[in-house]
């Protein structure tokens, strides 16, 4: 396999690698000083005083394990070097503030099973030196994934808890949960119609594959999937982008307060009945960014929201039914994309199965867009015209073909070339007014749920 290597530290020469001296792992015991969690052990401890001039040793690793290398010297030890069977550098110890004296080399995954070599960087100060050293190198085998578990779930609420192998997860009915160890930024999430893969950035977890579970439970924090589709298919809708991280969770517990249905048709026949889901919707329609979209007379309004929604031109057929139904007042501008979306993933005709394809994968792309601002860090960059740009142009490049898994690459590249631009306040004054949904209503009605099929001729 492959992985990555330190380049700029050297290589070992074949004299080097002839010298290094094997360690032997034995059953860890322990001393109630370090964790339990250790299975095996191989140390050295030497008081000869020539001892910085040998502290090349090698070991035998095994595949997917962690180890834990400590190397420990009379003045702080130089640099604990890890290499390959070939000499090179693929890890060394992180500097960081601890005891002096001791150097740790932290929860190292071997990326192969067979030999590997460890430089203690021992510093007696110099070479006659008649100071302890010492190198323990700790091995926890627990943390191999093993054969993947299948978890079924019930007509229930059920609960899961991640193994460190791969899970196979379908909760059924019922709002389930799965639940995680480690913190939310640890975790990296994709999304590819209705399946979540899951897998861990810090650990080797195996990689977990979820339908119909509807919350995830990290150590931080909980993610609602409930409402994830709908929310990201709203902000596509309107804003042309992914939801931002506040945003999402903010509108995802609004909608949840509402006991609003979780799909972008039914909220649309939502709309025309409940005050409260239309002025929900309505902030969104009557937002500033929303407004900057769509503007224009009603065939110009209609025309830009297939173009960001659909990526395409709209059909006559089409263009003259909503541009109809907005003029008569059967239609609200501000529910008019919600509607065109909604019509899009129940249309049956040729073209409307080629959108639905479309939306559903936009949906996708947004959401692991909004995943990986969690796990890279990127929450703050995400708050400019820049980065809504960004997210904008991403979603142009999104077809009915697209596959979330494959697109996934992409989709990090957006999200590492964010512009690391802070917003100031005025710039989103005007935003997505959530905190307002007593706002008067507006007095035209939403377009009723028969009207909602024939997007295409």
């Amino acid at each position: 396999m492959t992985y990555p290597t330190l380049d700029y530290l050297g290589v070992l020469t074949a004299q080097e690698i002839a010298s290094a001296q094997p360690l032997t792992f034995k059953t860890y015991v322990p001393t109630g000083t370090y964790p339990t969690t250790w299975d095996l052990e191989a140390s050295t401890i030497t008081g000869q005083p020539n001892a910085i001039l040998h502290d090349l040793f090698s070991f035998t690793a095994v595949e997917d394990v962690t180890y834990d290398i400590f190397s420990f010297s009379f003045f702080d030890p130089f640099l604990i070097r890890l290499y390959d069977n070939l000499g090179r550098v693929i890890a060394v110890d992180q500097e960081s503030a601890g005891t002096y004296g001791m150097d740790h080399l932290s929860q190292f995954v071997a990326p192969y099973s067979g030999t590997m070599y460890v430089d203690a960087g021992w510093n007696q100060g110099y070479a006659d030196a008649n100071k302890y050293v010492s190198l323990y190198i700790n091995a926890d085998l627990d943390t191999i994934p093993k054969p993947t578990n299948t978890l079924i779930g019930t007509d229930g609420a059920d609960r899961f808890t991640a193994t460190k192998s791969s899970d196979l997860v379908n909760g059924y009915k019922g709002i389930d949960t799965m639940v995680y160890g480690g913190k939310r930024a640890d975790y990296n999430i994709v999304k590819n119609a209705d399946m979540l893969t899951v897998s861990s950035n810090v650990k080797h977890e195996g990689t977990d594959v979820l339908r119909s579970v509807e919350k995830l439970v990290f150590a931080d924090s909980v993610a609602d999937m409930q409402y994830g589709d709908l929310t990201q298919a709203l902000y596509i809708g309107y804003f042309g982008r992914a939801a931002d991280v506040g945003g999402l969770k903010s509108f995802q517990d609004q909608l949840a307060k509402l006991g609003a249905p979780t799909s972008a048709n039914d909220l649309g026949e939502r709309y025309a009945k409940d005050a409260a889901v239309k002025n929900l919707i309505d902030s969104f329609g009557t937002s500033a960014e929303s407004k900057a979209l769509y503007s224009g007379d009603t065939n110009t309004f209609v025309k830009a929201i297939y173009h960001n929604v659909l990526n395409r031109d709209a059909d006559q057929a089409g263009l003259d039914f909503w541009s109809k139904a907005i003029d008569s007042g059967s239609l609200t501008r501000a529910n008019a994309s919600l509607s065109i979306l909604a019509g899009a993933q129940t249309n049956t005709s040729a073209q409307g199965l080629n959108d639905a394809l479309l939306v559903n994968n936009k949906i996708s792309v947004a959401s692991n867009f909004t995943f990986g601002l969690e796990t890279d860090g990127k929450e703050a960059s995400y708050n400019s015209l820049g980065a809504a740009a960004v997210a904008r142009d991403l979603l142009k490049s999104v077809t009915a073909l697209t596959d979330a898994n494959t697109f996934q690459s992409t989709v990090k590249q957006a999200v590492a070339g964010l512009p690391a631009v802070a917003r100031n306040a005025p710039d989103h004054a005007d935003d997505l007014p959530l905190a307002h949904f007593d706002a008067p209503a507006i007095e035209l009605n939403g377009i009723d749920s028969h009207l909602a099929s024939p997007l295409f001729a």
